[in-house]
């Protein structure tokens, strides 16, 4: 099963009894600050990833996710501006990042998680 961004919130919070969450190999994990999102709407979650979750980023998960500063930015980014131009193809910054992506992969999981996220338009890094 998938889980998205969208379906994510609600039905998180709701597992109270859940410690140990793999997400890899799921698109989710392409999006920006997916951890942190799934951190704050699971706060059950003691593992993620085979990866212990620290303090440090329940705390930043609290700040992107939690309160009203984030709220407004969450709306601000579904929101865009008309006549704004559309951005049209990755940016030198984007290839640059992409290209040293590719160089530090050791691993063919790598190589496939990268794959995913540049044909879901993620850039890695960002």
């Amino acid at each position: 099963a998938e889980v998205s961004t969208q379906s994510t919130g609600a039905g998180l919070e709701k597992l109270t009894k859940l410690k140990y969450l793999s997400l890899m190999r799921n698109p989710v994990t392409t999006k920006a600050k997916y951890r942190f999102y799934v951190i704050h709407h699971c706060p059950s979650v003691t593992v993620l990833d085979y990866k212990r979750v620290r303090l440090q980023e329940r705390n930043t998960a609290k700040k992107m996710f939690g309160g009203r500063q984030a709220k407004k930015e969450a709306e601000k980014a579904k929101t865009f501006v008309p006549g704004e131009p559309v951005k049209k193809g990755p940016t030198p910054q984007d290839k640059e990042a992409i290209r040293a992506a590719i160089a530090k992969a050791s691993s063919l999981d790598e190589i496939r998680r990268l794959e995913m996220m540049l044909s879901s338009g993620s850039i890695p890094g960002f």
